[in-house]
This record gives C-alpha cells, sequence and structure tokens, in this order.
C-alpha cells in the first residue's frame, strides 16, 4: 500500500516549492498578459461596437437627409414645370389671341379692299361693259346715261 515516510514529504515539499517558483515565474506573469489582452481586445470590441452604432446612426441620418433633399427636389421640379406649363399655356393663349386679332384685322382690311374693288368696278368697269356692249349690240357708239347698280349688286354679292 502507501507509505509516508520521509520521501514523499520531501516530494511533496519539493512539488509545493515548484508550484510557488512556477507561480512566481510563469503563471503569473501569462496570467497578467491574458488578462491584459482580454482588455485590450474587450476595449477594441467595445469601440468597434460605438463606431458601428454611429456608422448607423451616419447611415440613418444620410438616408433620411436624401429622402428629404429628395422630396425636395421633386417639389421645386414639380413646381418649375408648373410653372413652366403655365407660361407656355399663357405665351400660346397669347399667341391664338394675337394670330386671331391679326387675322381678322387682314380680313377687315381685304373686305375693305374687296369693296373698294368692287366699287371701283361698279362705277366704272360696268358702266364701260355697258356702254361697249349697247354699242356692239346697236352697232353704234352709245353711253348708257343710267345703270341700274341694284342688279349690278345682286349678281357680284
Amino acid at each position: 500500500m502507501i507509505e509516508f515516510n520521509a520521501t514523499f514529504i520531501v516530494a511533496m515539499l519539493s512539488f509545493v516549492v515548484f508550484i510557488l517558483i512556477m507561480n512566481a515565474i510563469f503563471y503569473n506573469p501569462i496570467l497578467n498578459m491574458i488578462r491584459k489582452r482580454e482588455e485590450y481586445i474587450n476595449k477594441n470590441y467595445n469601440g468597434a461596437k460605438e463606431f458601428v452604432n454611429k456608422a448607423n446612426e451616419y447611415s440613418i441620418q444620410r438616408d433620411t437627409k436624401l429622402q428629404e433633399a429628395r422630396a425636395k427636389c421633386r417639389h421645386n421640379i414639380k413646381n418649375i414645370v408648373e410653372s413652366a406649363q403655365s407660361q407656355a399655356n399663357e405665351k400660346t393663349h397669347s399667341a391664338k389671341e394675337q394670330s386671331k386679332a391679326d387675322i381678322q384685322s387682314k380680313k377687315d382690311v381685304l373686305a375693305n379692299d374687296e369693296q373698294k374693288l368692287k366699287d371701283t368696278v361698279r362705277s366704272t368697269v360696268v358702266k364701260d361693259l355697258a356702254s361697249t356692249i349697247a354699242s356692239k349690240l346697236l352697232g353704234s357708239d352709245t353711253s348708257v346715261p343710267d345703270v341700274n347698280y341694284d342688279i349690278v349688286n345682286k349678281v357680284m354679292d
């Protein structure tokens, strides 16, 4: 069985001394390095989490600002398009009114010219034509003293 003698006690004491020396020389420095490394890793991990959170916040703010800017741009474009359309409608309406007025004035001028031409034709050409027809029919130079312009007006109108 197991004997407890001096060798066992010496072995036990040398094992305890060995553990104490190993603790002082090897385990404590390694444990300190492990703790420092864990603290460093935890600090960097927490810093990275903060940066990720800030990046997410900035991303959300950027998206919000982009949406606001897009909405503002759409609104501005809509206003500009509406303004351009109203200006185009006004110019079109003004041009139509101007062309109607120009057409009406040209029609009036043409009607006046037509009336003047008809009056000229009635006064000179009809009388000359009537004289020429009468002279050809009668064979002699005759003048027509009175021309019935009512009949001529009915024919010309």
